[in-house]
């Protein structure tokens, strides 16, 4: 049912500083950077940045660890999550439509989130924008 790690999160505080050190330092092609996120491409996994903001720490502090998160590409989120849901193991906040497709997360026993993505075909992270 799960196909592959998807992308690996960094919540960071400065986007500029993180980007020169993945891309500049550490050699990973950078795909695509905003003000508040940037995504490189190692081979079939992406190491994303994420820009750590207050309001981003309070929202998520009360779900768990803050800095990093692990997230799965899926076929079919719904099962995914009824699956997970009769382990007992139940989602913050439910699955949310974006325009990329469809998310959810939950934790890990030790508070990481582990978040789950059901892409929309034409915004899949394997086909370049």
């Amino acid at each position: 049912m799960i196909k592959r790690v998807d992308t690996i999160i960094l919540l960071v505080e400065n986007i500029g500083m993180s980007v020169q050190f993945y891309r500049d330092h550490l050699g990973i092609p950078l795909k695509f950077k905003s003000p508040g996120w940037a995504e490189f491409v190692l081979n079939d996994i992406h190491l994303a940045l994420h820009k750590k903001s207050k309001d981003m720490t309070e929202m998520n502090m009360p779900y768990g660890v803050i800095g990093v998160s692990v997230n799965f590409e899926v076929d079919d989120i719904e099962t995914i999550l009824s699956k997970l849901e009769t382990a007992h193991i139940q989602p913050v906040g439910g699955i949310k439509d974006y325009d990329f497709g469809k998310y959810f997360f939950v934790t890990d026993p030790d508070g990481y989130i582990v978040g789950f993505r059901e892409y929309k075909p034409e915004f899949s992270p394997y086909s370049v924008r």
